[in-house]
This record gives structure tokens, sequence and C-alpha cells, in this order.
């Protein structure tokens, strides 16, 4: 006979959403939460392990970000960070979503999203500032993306996981979940299974954070479309949708695009699956995504898309989807000497790349014919505009003539030897298909109605379409874990 253990709240993940929400749930005065961890405790996470963990929010301007980060008054006397008002932020979920993100929940993520962020630091996770751009002695940042949390991802559940151990709240790694006890009405609790065995685990109220279905190869060639199963996986290994497949087919209803995922260029030598971030815990590894310095080109030597659409935190995470449809899903970025050094610090360290004193002998090194992308950068040259200023650090409106694709910004001839090359596949990292919620985080059910006692927060919600503002998912994270939490708790005192 399986035991039977209660408690009064179940949060199923490990992850920054998971952590958040059994936070909140215990600031409210839940007394017994635990948390059900899929992964063995070194691979605890989900993907905030695997990330830098920035922040987009709505804040005033430097000053107010000054309260997260420690620095001294001479380095801030240099940082130029324009306010993020919460029209940009709305504006720039409907611009990269194609205007199909729920307004609803955008509205209440952009709308919560300050306090959200202030929560966290009164809690006491600890930020420090995205790398800017210095120009003349003023360092640039891009508005609305600003923060990180120190250690980056890691650093982050570290220290969410010492806060939540300090309120009592337990995390039990190894513990999958097998299934729900309940209906589209009301979810009771659920089933677990660990290396010792099966036991249920009732709860006063459920909070699924565990993510979304980008480690399931079966998964996404089901819905990414083609080649979808060849995608590298860039986050968790342990995001394989069992527990979303579990929710649908017990009644929950679906939202976000199922064909649509999280999806960057990264290093054709990474290997598939949890892909380590650098040693200073700031980004993955595997990132490629200094792309606006140069042209892409596929294995036919061909330019495929602009380069140079927009600033890369609005660009990355589609990027990954256009080197997928390309012949083999390889990719090769090319740079001359001076766009390589334009790079960010520490970008594309310990990366495999190839070397030329001229485009024809790198041609060859990559395996491809010197004629063809001789030509292509020619052609490139050849449309970019010399009477326009260059700006690396903003849209500079630098772009190309007469050829397509075009290269909209940072358009500079490819002219300075050496010529490096660095290969590039689709790395997934999270997918936008998902459970569908309302501003209390309540998961529905097929009916429109609430089902009982289930919650969501984190990877597992369906919210984002074609692509999402870099960033923008830690903030999700948060906004949506907080009210899970808080209404979890207040549920039947």
């Amino acid at each position: 006979m399986v035991r039977e253990e209660h408690c009064d709240i179940i949060v199923i993940g490990g992850g920054s959403a998971a952590h958040e929400a059994a936070v909140a749930a215990r600031e409210v005065g839940a007394e017994r939460i635990v948390m059900l961890e899929k992964a063995p405790e070194p691979e605890f996470g989900g993907n905030a392990r695997y990330s830098h963990t920035g922040f987009r929010f709505v804040y005033d301007g430097a000053r107010e970000i000054r309260q997260f980060i420690e620095i001294d008054d001479t380095t801030f006397s240099t940082f130029v960070m324009p306010p993020y008002a919460r029209e940009n932020f709305l504006a720039d979920l409907n611009r990269v979503t194609e205007g199909r993100i729920d307004q609803e929940l955008a509205t209440f993520l952009v709308d919560n999203s300050n306090a959200s962020l202030h929560w966290m630091r009164r809690k006491g996770i600890r930020f420090e500032h995205e790398k800017p751009v210095p120009v003349k002695g003023k360092k640039y940042f891009e508005p609305g993306a600003v923060i990180h949390t120190v250690g980056g991802g890691l650093g982050q559940l570290l220290q969410w996981r010492d806060i939540a151990a300090g309120l009592g709240v337990e995390i039990r790694y190894e513990s999958k979940v097998t299934g729900f006890h309940g209906s589209e009405r009301h979810i009771e609790g659920v089933r677990v299974l660990t290396p010792e065995g099966e036991y249920d685990l009732v709860g006063r109220a459920v909070i699924c954070c565990s993510g979304g279905f980008q480690a399931s190869a079966e998964m996404r060639a089901r819905y990414l479309g083609p080649f979808g199963d060849l995608m590298r996986v860039r986050g968790s290994k342990h995001d394989t949708g069992e527990v979303l497949n579990m929710l649908i087919a017990l009644g929950a209803m679906t939202a976000g695009h199922w064909q649509g995922a999280h999806a960057t260029p990264i290093g054709a030598e990474s290997q598939d699956g949890a892909i380590p971030l650098r040693p200073d815990g700031h980004g993955n590894s595997a990132n490629r995504y200094e792309y606006k310095f140069g042209i892409t080109v596929n294995t036919l030597g061909q330019r495929f898309y602009d380069e140079g659409e927009t600033k890369h935190s609005y660009t990355y995470a589609k990027t990954g989807r256009a080197v997928l449809a390309q012949p083999r899903g390889l990719a090769h970025q090319v740079f001359d000497d001076a766009g390589f050094k334009l790079f960010r610090e520490g970008a594309y360290a310990g990366a495999k790349g190839f070397e030329a004193n001229t485009i024809a002998d790198l041609a060859g090194k990559i395996g491809l014919a010197p004629e063809v992308l001789v030509h292509t950068v020619e052609e490139f040259n050849a449309a970019c505009r010399d009477e326009l200023p260059f700006d690396p650090g903003n849209m500079d409106g630098k772009c190309t003539v007469g050829i397509a694709p075009r290269k909209s910004n940072w358009a500079v001839k490819i002219e300075k030897p050496p010529f490096r090359a660095y290969p590039i596949v689709c790395g997934i990292t999270f997918t936008f298909g998902g459970l569908k919620i309302n501003t209390r985080a309540e998961v529905l059910g097929t009916s429109g109605k609430p089902i009982r006692g289930l919650y969501a927060s984190g990877d597992v919600v369906g919210l984002f379409f074609h692509n999402y503002p870099g960033n923008t998912g830690q903030t999700r994270n948060v906004v949506f874990s907080r009210v899970a939490g808080r209404e979890a708790a207040g549920r039947n005192r």
C-alpha cells in the first residue's frame, strides 16, 4: 500500500520560479511547504542553473538601480541608465510577440515587475549590473535589462535555497511527480517517485513550476516543426514535459506558442544537454551572440537573416530557429579583426573558431566554396553605406542597400584581416507552449474555470509567441510565483 503524507503547499520544481513561490507562500503564513525537485541535488535548479538570469523590469532610472547594486560613487557617475517605463516594456512585449501575447497577463507582468524585483532585493537576493558599452568615458546600458543576480543563475539559486531553508521550506531531490490526485475541477495532491519508492503527497494547494519540454526530443519533433528534434538542449536536461502532459490530459487549458521556443545560436561544438555557465557565471559558455559585428552564412556560403535587425536582447532568442532552418542546421559567423575586437569581454572564450588572412582561405578552412564566400563578402561590403557613422552601442541605422537580406544596423565592411569564423547551431533553452493561467496564477481548465488548488509559474506557463524580450523570463517567474505562493497559502484558511 502506498503511504500518504500531508503538507500545506506542494511546489513542483526546484528552479527559481519554484523557490520564489515557496518563499512567497511561507511569507504569508503557509506552515509546511514541500518542494519536489526531479533532478539530483548536484543538478537542481532547472534552466536558471544554466543562465546568467537577468531581469527586465520597469524602473525610474540609475538612482533606483543603485538600490540593487554595490557600486562606488566614481564608477556610478559614469553610468548612463535611462528609465524604462511601463509603456516601453509593454511595447517591447507586443512587438517581439507580434501582438499575440495575452494582454491581461502582459499588463499584470509589467505592472508587477518593479515591486517583485524590490521584493527579491528585500528578501536578500543580491544583484550586479550588466556589462555596459563604454563610449568616451561613459558606460551605456540597454534600457530595461540592466541587472542580473550575483553569481549568475546558480548564484541566484543558492541564495534562494538558503533563504527558503531559513524559513523552514523543505526541498526533496530526485522526487519525480508521476501523477495527480484530482480532476479538472480540483487538485488534492500528487504521486511521487523516488529512488526508495513511491508515496502520495496531499496538500491544500499545488504550485506547478516544472518547466517546459525542451529536453524531450519527441515533444520537440511533435510541436516545434521540421528538425525540432535536432535542436541541442541549452537548458536543463530534466525539463522533459511529463508534468505538463499529465495536466493537459487531466483537462488543463493550454496557451502560448506551441511551435515557438527560446532558440539561440550556440557553438557547433557544444554538447547536447545542460551546457554549463562560463567560469565567471555571466552567461552560458556556448552563447554566440556577437553576430551584429559581422555576417552569418549558411553551408552554401549565403547570408540568410538580418544580423543587425535590432539590439541582440530582442533577437537572440529567435536567431537559433533561423540557423536550424538552414541546410544541415549549421552556419558560420564571419568577422574581420575590427569586428572581433568589439566583442564584449569574455565573449566566445574557449570557442572553436577558424582564422585566416584572406576570405578565400577562411572559406577553405570551414568547408565552403571560396568563390561563393568571397562573392558574399564582396557583395555585402559594396552594400555598406560608408557615409553613415558607426555606433556599436546603439541602433545606428548604418545599413546595407541593394542586397537581401538587408542588414539594418552596424553594417561595416568586412575587410581587415585576420578574418575569423565560428560554426554555430541552434540551441533550445525553453519552450513557449504551456498552461493557461490567470492573474492569480491559477491554472484554467478547458471549461475556462480555474482548477481549484492548482497554480503555475515559470516555463510551464504558456505566455510568449515567436520571440521574447531578453531577460523577461526571470521577471515572469518572480511576478507569477509571488502571486501563486500568496494565493495558494491563502486558500481555504
